[in-house]
């Protein structure tokens, strides 16, 4: 039965239905649906029975919606529908152009609508992104396991040497975990998929002649090298600052070191392109920030108060993920005329290059989870799908920059065909490839995908060839593939492979 409540959530953009990993459908408590209607702003002393709080809720949701928005998105050579009272439309460049909303634009890029009383941003998407030029090979690459002689983690300076001489084997494209800005305050805290900020760079991989340390361990301590590297480059921003003659002021060493990271980043992708790659740098875009970071606090309207993001509960999962992070309020986004998502778009597509989206189903809908509750406790929250497509699209297009959405797990309705139709890219990725024969032939993969030997989330192909993966999995008490399972799979990945030479050891990790 659909209750005052329910129909507000529904409202809200809260799924109170979904469906899990087995295809059975799941209901969401009221519970969860009244603090999370509270996080967003709209529940506030809900109580049950309370149908006089939902009323004003609900009438505070559509005064929300009635507000003229800042920013509209269109697609290219479709119909133009436009709010009343347009008056002009005029380019980016003060131009103003005809409009015949039959024929829609025939550019995209960014316009602006003119009303009597005020403006709103037009912004018009292609039809697709920027498509792979050629079949090709790349390889995937953690910075900081880059080591140098004087270097005690790697960086952008030798990640420009790794990328020409990956460049000269005949690679098209290097894949990178994300490098937004961590917290500079708490070296241990060093996910790059749990950033301070997306917009920011990861200040610790700016390039140094040396960084001062030289590399020991077989592991990297962030709590001894990271305290290190910093002074490193606290000593280069003086030198800089005594050579230019110029006083050292507050803000001036951040500055100095988002300057240096930026130009060694795009010494990289300028690297990539001089020895003949096709692509070049694709760069990982983190799903959210970390509540307590740069991003979240310089804006908290901007950011979900009182959520978390992660998952629900599925087989690898079975209580659920919670994440730690944050992510854009829906209402935020709107309110601020999607520029948040526009200037992070900006901030990681490489020029030429590409980008990889983590948990790319979060343009649609994310799971959402009040503080204080377990990860089971979520529920979607719904997400402007079309106009955050629309932004990704121009967006790619104005950097001439491929796409790929990690788009593993439970898709939402619609979201395949969407993509596809974009020019987006899914992934295939070799361990989930297989069925009761073994592993797919490569054939068998879809054309629209971009074929990958793993992820950040699972076992190298090394790994899993030794059975690292079974000895952590028996340690974490996970379930999978067992060790009695693992000959025969080896077997089968090696016949998909069509290898004609004998099969290697179990613990040779470089079969």
């Amino acid at each position: 039965m659909m209750t005052l409540l329910h129909q507000l959530a529904q409202e809200a953009g809260i799924a109170r239905l979904w469906t899990d990993a087995d295809g059975e459908e799941r209901q969401v408590s009221d519970e969860s649906l009244r603090e999370i209607l509270s996080a967003l702003g709209l529940g506030l002393g809900l109580g049950n029975g309370d149908e006089a709080a939902i009323t004003i809720a609900r009438a505070a949701l559509h005064e929300r919606r009635s507000i003229r928005p800042a920013l509209i998105t269109v697609d290219c050579g479709e119909p133009l529908a436009l709010p009343d009272g347009v008056r002009t439309l005029r380019t980016d460049m003060g131009e103003v152009i005809e409009i015949d909303p039959g024929r829609g634009l025939s550019r995209p890029g960014y316009y602006r609508a003119d009303y009597d009383d005020g403006s709103s941003i037009l912004a018009a998407a292609p039809a697709r992104c920027p498509a792979i030029k050629r079949h090709g090979w790349g390889v995937t690459i953690q910075i900081p396991s880059l080591r140098g002689d004087d270097k005690d983690f790697g960086d952008f300076g030798l990640l420009a040497d790794a990328v020409a001489q990956l460049g000269a084997c005949g690679a098209d494209a290097v894949a990178l975990s994300p490098v937004h800005a961590l917290s500079l305050a708490d070296p241990g805290r060093f996910a790059p998929y749990s950033p301070s900020s997306r917009i920011s760079l990861n200040s610790l991989l700016a390039p140094l002649e040396t960084a001062g340390v030289s590399p020991s361990a077989a592991l990297i301590d962030w709590d001894v090298v990271g305290p290190a590297r910093l002074a490193a480059l606290e000593e280069a921003f003086a030198r800089t600052a005594l050579d230019d003659g110029v006083p050292i002021e507050a803000g001036g060493f951040e500055h100095f070191v988002q300057e240096r990271s930026r130009a060694g980043l795009d010494a990289v992708q300028r690297a990539a392109r001089d020895a003949g790659m096709a692509i070049g740098i694709i760069a990982d875009l983190a799903v959210g920030v970390d509540p307590q970071g740069e991003e979240a606090r310089g804006d908290p309207g901007l950011f979900l108060q009182g959520l978390r993001i992660g998952a629900p509960p599925d087989p690898l999962g079975p209580q659920g993920q919670d994440w730690g992070l944050t992510s854009y309020s829906p209402q935020g986004l709107a309110d601020r005329g999607f520029a948040p998502f526009i200037a992070m778009l900006r901030a990681n597509l490489p020029q030429g290059g590409g980008i990889r989206i983590d948990h790319a189903f979060g343009l649609q809908r994310l799971w959402v989870i009040p503080q204080g509750r377990p990860a089971s406790e979520g529920a979607y929250l719904t997400y402007p799908f079309t106009d955050l497509l629309r932004l990704l699209k121009l967006e790619a297009w104005r950097a001439n920059a491929v796409v790929i959405a990690e788009d593993l797990g439970t898709r939402p309705s619609g979201f395949g065909e969407a993509l596809e139709e974009a020019g987006i890219y899914g992934m295939t990725v070799l361990p989930f490839t297989r069925d009761e024969k073994g592993f797919l032939d490569a054939s068998a993969y879809p054309p629209g995908s971009v074929a990958m030997s793993g992820t950040h989330d699972i076992a190298t192909i090394a790994g899993w060839w030794t059975g690292r993966d079974l000895d952590w999995n028996r340690t974490l008490n996970r379930g999978g593939e067992t060790q009695a399972q693992r000959p025969e799979a080896r077997r089968d990945l090696w016949q998909a492979i069509g290898s004609g030479a004998p099969q290697p050891s179990d613990d040779d990790p470089t079969p």
